[in-house]
């Protein structure tokens, strides 16, 4: 039963990550000259934020393509969870240092209050390190019995 549960949550929080990341990663791009704008308005991003209004949105959705093939979940998860942790500190650290600024992310989420947002990306942080771990144990666990059937 417990299992089944653990089961049922990981295949959930994929869903949710590429849900997730689909939707960022296109409204990025598709408001693309906007989000390069919001970013520039943050003195620590401005020298970069051309190159982060690239990056970030191909890294969203390349992200969703290694969720869905079973041969690049581990990558796919892993680069979920970067995502997810780095965009949490960077929202907790506007929120400790600069609460003021716009938020420079895509659609409806730019909408939220930092405060909102951080609650948000903590959430998905735990659902896509919860999903690592899981499909970790999984794959250690699938590993180990194939070497005990083998020798």
């Amino acid at each position: 039963m417990k299992h089944q549960i653990s089961k049922t949550v990981f295949q959930v929080a994929k869903f949710l990550l590429i849900l997730l990341f689909t939707y960022t990663g296109i409204s990025k791009l598709s408001g693309h000259e906007q989000f390069e704008a919001q970013l520039s308005l943050q003195p620590h991003l401005a020298p970069i934020s051309l190159f982060l209004s690239w990056i970030l949105p191909v890294a969203e959705l390349l992200t969703v393509l290694f969720i869905l093939f079973e041969r690049t979940l581990l990558l796919g998860l892993m680069s979920a969870t970067f995502l997810m942790t780095a965009f949490t500190i960077y929202v907790a650290g506007m929120l400790l240092f600069r609460g003021s600024l716009p938020c420079s992310c895509g659609g409806v989420i730019a909408q939220m209050t930092w405060k909102e947002h951080l609650i948000f990306n903590f959430f998905f942080m735990c659902l896509s390190w919860e999903a690592l771990i899981y499909h970790f144990k999984q794959t250690t666990q699938r590993i180990s019995t194939n070497t005990k059937e083998v020798s």
